[in-house]
């Protein structure tokens, strides 16, 4: 099967590109496909007539989408909305990732697919939009929203604490917002179980997520617990999240129930911890 991926040089796109060998993969980076550019994805989609789009590329500076609405809602709605047209023309598959920061956060208990949305800023808003294009376009889309995604490389959660760890005595982290951390690898290694079990009859939204879930604190004590033993855990501080302003308001709850993506693509899932234990094996 000929699949294109954009976004390669990301945490997701990057374990794709790994993961899929078995497939003729034609990875885009910006320089190749523009998310900015619609004429070029166009172009793009045209010249490589793939079987299967996958589009994990996106804006995801949360607190600058702020300042950069036109930007975030070009990359994150109307390209992929570009996309799907193009899968739609083809009569092919196009996965499309998103995320747990379409919800507010406020409900009880983890999230399911049917939730009502509400996104608390602009990134969240913008990723919703592009949900919503998809699903205008129809065809055959597959929207998989992830949360707290890490990885081995780039910028992200889990090799920040793991460098503060070695750096500083004392740490605080947030312990007032709950969630799902989910490896990048992860995430490749079910769509690639997912990919040939693709069909019209399994359109639709799923929420692709381990098992469990746990405070930011909870990940932080998990990573240091993992990667660095001679940290003393008796210096890593609980925090509320008044504490640590941002400029955009984040979830609360950000857990995603994902019994239907496992009951729909027979998936077994292990939890968050034992997905950490593999990334930081494989590292």
């Amino acid at each position: 099967m000929k699949i294109l991926i954009t976004g390669v040089n990301g945490q997701v796109g990057h374990e794709l590109m790994r993961a899929l060998t078995d497939h003729k993969l034609i990875g885009l980076t910006r320089k190749d496909c523009d998310l900015n550019n619609l004429d070029q994805i166009k172009q793009v989609i045209d010249q490589h007539r793939p079987d299967l789009i996958i589009n994990p590329a996106a804006y995801t500076k949360v607190d600058q989408a702020g300042d950069e609405p036109e930007l975030a809602f070009k990359i994150n709605r109307d390209a992929p909305k570009v996309m799907a047209e193009k899968a739609c023309e083809y009569h092919i598959p196009f996965i499309h990732l998103s995320t747990d920061y379409v919800f507010d956060g406020e409900k009880k208990e983890a999230y399911v697919e049917t939730d009502p949305t509400n996104p608390l800023g602009v990134y969240g808003q913008s990723k919703l939009a592009g949900e919503e294009m998809i699903q205008e376009v129809g065809g055959r889309i597959y929207i998989f929203r992830a949360s707290w995604v890490y990885s081995n490389i780039g910028h992200n959660f889990f090799l920040t604490i793991k460098r503060f760890s070695q750096e500083r005595e004392e740490l605080k982290v947030v312990s007032d917002q709950i969630g799902v951390p989910t490896s990048n690898q992860f995430i490749a290694r079910q769509i690639q179980q997912v990919i040939p079990q693709l069909n019209e009859n399994n359109v639709g939204i799923y929420h692709l997520v381990p098992d469990g879930s746990c405070s930011w604190y909870e990940f932080a004590q998990e990573i240091i617990g993992q990667t660095n033993p001679q940290f003393n855990l008796k210096n890593l501080y609980k925090i509320q999240t008044h504490e640590f302003p941002t400029k955009t308001k984040r979830p609360k709850n950000s857990v995603l129930n994902n019994a239907k993506i496992k009951q729909i693509f027979n998936l077994e899932l292990h939890t968050w911890d034992n997905e950490l234990e593999k990334l930081i094996d494989e590292a």
